[in-house]
């Protein structure tokens, strides 16, 4: 007898990156996911956890290829390990048939800081330039900052600020700039508005490891009206989910007291229609398309970062891209929750009917049996 795929519950994993010798059940709980397993739930999917480490691939492969559907949240930089041995097990299952969210290709067209460069020219664009090697950055990036004073200055992968740095000539103001000039530098991680004065030139050789390890360099200039915040709206596909009103304070001049804590927000919130009837309706489009990526190819949870830029004469807000995450978006609004339980339901189910039936009496069930109820500690 065969058993329809089409008519089994969804298995959907949640791939988090744990010590599998802890038995953790699931995420933390300030990761803010039980509203995303309430949404599955209520969708009749089945949730299967899947802890990863790296010392583990092979049985994450066994348990990954015993679902339908995969939603990771795993940054490109955590305590030290990096995504080298998962992202190409992902890219494995994924051509096994099994839906990823976000898979490792997509990532590299929307997640890194490259897109930063690919999209200047669009609505959410500022001057921005682009290093792939050591000698193109030494070759470069001084002309750049000679002519603007200020630039922040990141690479391509990373998260919590790491491998970013806001570089300037004395006063931020354009100057002479050869290998001897001083330059003031300044460490996103750093939020006591700490600096120090060094060579250009040492600082260059000082970002060959990070241009090694992440593929590329971009820098930005630097948004005056970094004090006012910052905005981030998530998405899953094409459609808005909420936003995040933060205050980020890595880049900001001088110590700062403490940071109101982040807000989220419904989509439907007033004070930000105009920038998401501008990302739905303008943006996103557009940057499929500079991206050569399929609308149901975005992930199902993702988000971009969004700073204030300078007023328009009428005093409205205008925006500019910081950056766009897809590797680890959580915690995300609750408001976003039943979205991206239906994306991933509807993609795993797609996944689903693409693959041969599944003899019954074969197994395949693999991994980790999931138990309904399962809090989040």
């Amino acid at each position: 007898m065969i058993t329809s795929r089409e008519q089994d519950a969804p298995r959907i994993g949640v791939l988090w990156r744990e010590d599998r010798r802890a038995g953790s059940a699931l995420p933390r709980a300030d990761r803010g996911l039980r509203p995303l397993y309430d949404g599955l739930a209520a969708l009749g999917a089945v949730l299967v956890p899947v802890p990863y480490s790296d010392d583990a691939v092979d049985e994450v492969r066994e348990e990954l290829l015993a679902v339908d559907g995969a939603l990771v949240w795993v940054n490109p930089i955590q305590d030290g390990a990096t995504r080298a041995l998962l992202d190409p097990l992902l890219r494995e299952v994924a051509a096994q048939g099994i839906w990823v969210s976000a898979h490792p290709d997509v990532i590299l067209k929307l997640g890194t800081k490259e897109v930063l460069y690919r999209t200047r020219h669009l609505g959410w664009g500022s001057d921005t330039g682009l290093y792939q090697s050591a000698a193109e950055f030494a070759a470069a990036f001084p002309e750049r900052l000679a002519r603007l004073g200020r630039l922040v200055v990141k690479q391509a992968r990373g998260n919590g600020g790491n491998g970013v740095w806001k570089v300037e000539l004395p006063g931020g103001k354009p100057g002479p700039a050869g290998p001897d000039a001083v330059v003031r530098v300044q460490d996103a991680r750093a939020r006591d508005g700490s600096s120090e004065l060094v060579a250009l030139g040492e600082f260059i050789r000082r970002c060959e490891d990070c241009l090694a390890w992440s593929g590329s360099l971009v820098d930005q200039v630097y948004q005056d009206r970094l004090a006012d915040g910052m905005i981030r709206c998530y998405f899953s596909g094409t459609r808005v989910t909420g936003f995040g009103r933060q205050w980020p304070q890595g880049l900001l001049d001088g110590p700062q007291g403490p940071a109101p804590a982040t807000v989220m927000q419904d989509p439907g919130t007033p004070q930000w229609q105009a920038l998401r009837q501008r990302a739905e309706q303008e943006w996103v489009p557009q940057l499929a398309g500079v991206l050569g990526l399929r609308a149901e190819e975005l992930p199902a949870i993702w988000d971009a970062d969004f700073l204030f830029g300078p007023k328009t004469p009428d005093g409205d807000d205008t925006y500019v891209l910081c950056e766009i995450n897809a590797s680890a978006v959580w915690p995300f609004p609750p408001a976003a929750a039943p979205v991206i339980a239906a994306a991933a339901v509807a993609r795993s189910r797609a996944a689903q009917a693409m693959r041969p039936p599944v003899p019954a009496g074969s197994g395949g069930s693999g991994g980790q049996d999931p138990q309904p109820g399962h809090g989040q500690r």
